[in-house]
């Protein structure tokens, strides 16, 4: 398995991407490569399609997907309000590369497991790592990560929302020599590969683990027994004066996706903002529902802790592992320069502190898919990270 990468920034979309092609070709010949990944920052929504065009018919055999972003990814650096490209190519002998495109209508109709194996090319026993983009508009983007949860349980998805757009249409979703701009594209990747998975959702944990013990739709009303606000209050009395402010300044609520373990870390919780109290009550709304039962820890999010959490997430990695071939690095666009404004390319200078100089590839999103637990989610201010590998030379996923 080999993988080349590059970005290239540039005011002609064509000078891009011949411009990264003459850097990956040397390295991942035309007739070798397997799959092919672009994203184009929103500059270029006019002149994408002849670019499109021009990488394809450099790598005809490769499926290609893409799309347009504020900001994209490339190698350790990331190039935020101008104008550039950034490309993945790799070779993927033993694997197979599935691609597919669903519009609204598509998934709509998508509600059985034996439709969703037509749609999408694979079946579940095949143990598909997914990757996938989506444009927001006219598509319930949450709807799909479930529904695929439960045609592919167990099974990674990597990707995000394109970020280029305010209103419908202005997005470009990229498949082979295709463009569209709406929906979602994507590859299920099978065969000899594998993914470990980096996802890090930007917060730490404050106080202890509660248990939810009374709880109606959006809304934790006792925890352990007690008001869930007052519980909240008891926690926020012990925390140190700069924890105290960053609790006034925002809030979250981490939800346990493994109840069945015993000591919960970073990690182990899917992280949802806390929306509210109500007064009356003392209960708490949050961006989720609580099930009765559920483990929750409040969370608290700054530049200090999203940093702290990936240098964290990157470190525990298992040790032992082979490098991995390829990264993809899907980082929300309220990170970058918005969290870290005197640490330039703050996510992927840091995964190559950790990988190497590995070839990386990817784009700051509206929303970042990637499993926590086993299962998938669309995630906020999350840097989710896909590291590739042929199968049994690293780990299994373990987020």
């Amino acid at each position: 398995m080999k993988f080349a990468s590059g970005l290239i920034s540039s005011a002609s979309a064509a000078a891009c991407a011949e411009g990264l092609l003459d850097r990956v070709t040397p390295q991942v010949r035309s007739g070798d490569a397997d799959l092919a990944l672009l994203f184009a920052s929103a500059h270029f929504e006019d002149e994408l399609t002849a670019a499109v065009e021009t990488v394809h018919s450099a790598y005809p055999s490769a499926t290609l997907i893409g799309c347009t972003a504020e900001s994209v990814i490339g190698g350790d650096k990331e190039l935020e309000g101008r104008p550039a490209m950034s490309l993945i190519v790799g070779s993927m002998p033993g694997a197979e590369v599935r691609p597919f495109r669903l519009n609204r209508h598509q998934h709509a109709s998508a509600r059985s497991r034996g439709t969703w194996e037509a749609l999408i090319g694979v079946s579940p026993e095949s143990e598909p790592v997914f990757i996938a983009l989506a444009d927001p508009f006219n598509f319930d983007i949450l709807a799909f990560v479930e529904d695929l949860n439960d045609a592919f349980p167990g099974c990674p998805l990597f990707g995000g929302v394109a970020s280029a757009a305010e209103k419908p249409g202005q997005n470009i979703l990229v498949l082979d020599g295709e463009i569209h701009r709406d929906g979602l594209v994507g590859v299920a990747l099978c065969g000899d590969v594998e993914v470990e998975a980096v996802v890090s959702q930007g917060c730490r944990p404050i106080g202890k683990p509660f248990i939810v013990t009374k709880s109606q739709n959006r809304f934790i009303k006792e925890l352990g027994g007690k008001v869930a606000w007052e519980q909240l209050q008891t926690v926020i009395n012990e925390l140190t004066e700069d924890e105290e402010h960053l609790a006034q300044q925002a809030l979250f609520v981490g939800r346990a996706i493994n109840e069945y373990k015993s000591d919960f870390r970073r990690g182990d919780f899917l992280i949802q903002t806390l929306l509210g109290v109500e007064k009356n009550t003392g209960a708490l709304a949050i961006a989720g529902i609580p099930k009765i039962g559920s483990t929750v820890q409040f969370h608290v999010r700054d530049a200090a802790a999203a940093d702290e959490d990936l240098r964290q997430l990157l470190a525990a990695r298992t040790p032992g592992l082979s490098p991995p071939a390829a990264a993809l690095l899907f980082s929300c666009n309220g990170r970058g320069s918005r969290m870290w404004p005197d640490v330039p390319h703050h996510d992927a200078s840091m995964l190559h502190e950790h990988i190497g100089e590995t070839p990386t590839a990817g784009f700051f999103c509206s929303g970042e898919f990637g499993p926590i637990g086993g299962r998938n989610f669309v995630h906020g201010f999350t840097a989710s990270i896909a590291l590739l590998r042929p199968r049994g030379r690293g780990a299994s996923p373990t987020q």
